[in-house]
């Protein structure tokens, strides 16, 4: 098996650009935020890959299914949603003074990329987390792709991924 690499290094204006781009994008239905988290990264992590950059993804999974991660949105009818899990892009990224930091590109719960501690933050929980290569499982017994915490969707991850959004985008214009 290959060494999966690491995530690539970008600069912190090229982050805030990338971010921005994920946050204007009506594709990955950010106000559909209850649902899709693993289908999203999915398609961000592809839009990085098409731009020539290596993403991980990281995991975060609730303590436990009485303790799920939450967090308050205008865009729920109940002001909040739970996960038992939830899933985002991560790149290295070089700050201003040089040195190198992990940052989330969650435009779902954040209004910029933001350091793993800031993101685990906004889950309101202390979440086990899981930092995965793309292509790989974040739970191996489980198998799969790492397109979500199990096995592979029948019709694949990239068509599963824009149907589900698509799905999301009509339930919440």
């Amino acid at each position: 098996m290959a060494v999966p690499r690491t995530p690539d290094i970008v600069d912190a204006d090229v982050a805030a650009e990338i971010f921005a781009e994920f946050a204007a994008d009506s594709e990955l239905a950010l106000r559909f935020p209850a649902d899709g988290c693993y289908a999203r990264t999915h398609l961000m992590v592809q839009r990085l890959l098409d731009r020539g950059l290596v993403a991980w993804k990281v995991w975060a999974f609730a303590a436990s299914a009485k303790d799920l991660l939450w967090a308050n949105t205008f865009d729920h009818p109940d002001g909040r949603v739970q996960w038992s899990y939830h899933v985002a892009p991560l790149l290295l990224v070089r700050m201003a003074d040089q040195r190198l930091q992990e940052l989330v590109f969650d435009p779902v719960l954040l209004d910029r990329p933001v350091g793993i501690e800031e993101w685990v933050t906004a889950l309101h929980d202390t979440p086990t987390l899981v930092r995965m290569a793309a292509g790989e499982a974040p739970l191996p017994a489980c198998g799969g792709s790492g397109y979500w915490p199990g096995p592979d969707p029948i019709e694949g991850p990239e068509l599963h991924a824009r149907e589900t959004l698509e799905e999301y985008r009509r339930s919440n214009p």
